[in-house]
């Protein structure tokens, strides 16, 4: 059996639709799609995160709230599972397709990437398709859509309008924050990607990340959002490689901390840099904060990485 991660996701939407109220969301139809508020106008809350935060991974995924220790320190934390970590994390969670119609702007993640291919490059390298006549996408974003933005989403993912299912989140909201704790794993696999580590031999993936508290505005937000990746998040990955030394370089390098820019708070960066804070770092300090890795083939476990409580206090204002 094939599986489709949009029609996956679609049970997930319906299942937000018919909670909309219990959730939190506001549901509207645009163009003739299904506009799921999860975090912009409407307050949405822990649940609803969970709930986009699956969507993200294609319905390949398990989200569950949980708590994050920072020294005397408790936060609400994210835990994330996968059997499908190429799939839910690289093929639908990456937030791989920039959507601008007009003065609209979104972030684009979910299983609709698959059929829009966003980026192509990306999906010809993972060597994954998918076909359905039906699209789930979640947008990062601080508008609503219009019907120009439905149009265009529905005709770069092949399908109708009134088959399309677009959930929305503001990094400001607790929606928005709990997705992006999520993403955890895939901000782990990103990085090993980036080291050019063969991500086919990455079997099962397993992540828990600190969930930042909310402040002020989108900006703000993804500085601690960012923060609590980098300096709290912590990963664990089971693969199936023939080389063990070979493995244990790569995990060397994958933290966070093997970054030239490490101990920086990007909390602090927004401030400095706004939105251009994303283009003033050394690219690979975006990983977890620590990185497991079980090699089933040889029975090795290699670490590398530290969670930095000293950076994640200062970044929620804890002196």
């Amino acid at each position: 059996m094939v599986l489709s991660m949009n029609k996956l996701s679609v049970r997930i939407a319906k299942e937000m639709i018919d909670r909309e109220k219990e959730l939190g969301l506001l549901v509207s139809e645009v163009g003739k799609a299904s506009v799921v508020d999860a975090g912009v106008k409407a307050l949405g809350g822990f649940e609803a995160g969970v709930l986009v935060s699956k969507i993200c991974l294609g319905g390949l995924a398990s989200v569950s709230v949980t708590h994050f220790t920072i020294e005397d320190l408790y936060l609400p934390a994210v835990a994330v599972s996968t059997d499908h970590p190429v799939e839910a994390c690289m093929a639908s969670q990456l937030a791989g397709w920039r959507i601008q119609v007009g003065d609209f702007f979104a972030n684009g993640s979910g299983p609709a990437r698959a059929l829009a291919r966003k980026p192509k490059k990306l999906f010809e390298r993972l060597g994954y398709s998918e076909a359905s006549d039906e699209a789930v996408l979640v947008l990062e974003t601080e508008k609503l859509p219009t019907e120009a933005v439905v149009e265009y989403i529905s005709k770069e993912a092949g399908v109708k309008p009134e088959n399309l299912y677009l959930v929305l989140v503001s990094p400001a909201s607790i929606a928005g924050s709990v997705q992006v704790s999520a993403r955890i794993v895939e901000t782990g696999l990103f990085k090993l990607d980036a080291l050019g580590f063969d991500l086919r031999s990455v079997r099962h993936g397993f992540g828990v990340c600190p969930v930042a508290p909310l402040q002020g505005d989108a900006l703000a937000m993804a500085g601690r959002t960012n923060d609590m990746l980098l300096y709290g998040g912590i990963t664990y990955y089971l693969v199936d490689y023939p080389a063990d030394s070979k493995l244990k370089e790569v995990v060397e390098k994958a933290p966070s901390s093997a970054s030239k820019d490490y101990g920086k708070s990007f909390t602090e960066l927004v401030k400095q840099f706004g939105w251009d804070f994303l283009y003033k770092v050394d690219p690979s300090i975006f990983a977890p904060a620590v990185i497991v890795v079980n090699n089933v083939r040889t029975g090795a476990l290699f670490r590398s990485g530290r969670v930095n409580c000293e950076v994640l206090k200062k970044a929620i204002g804890i002196a």
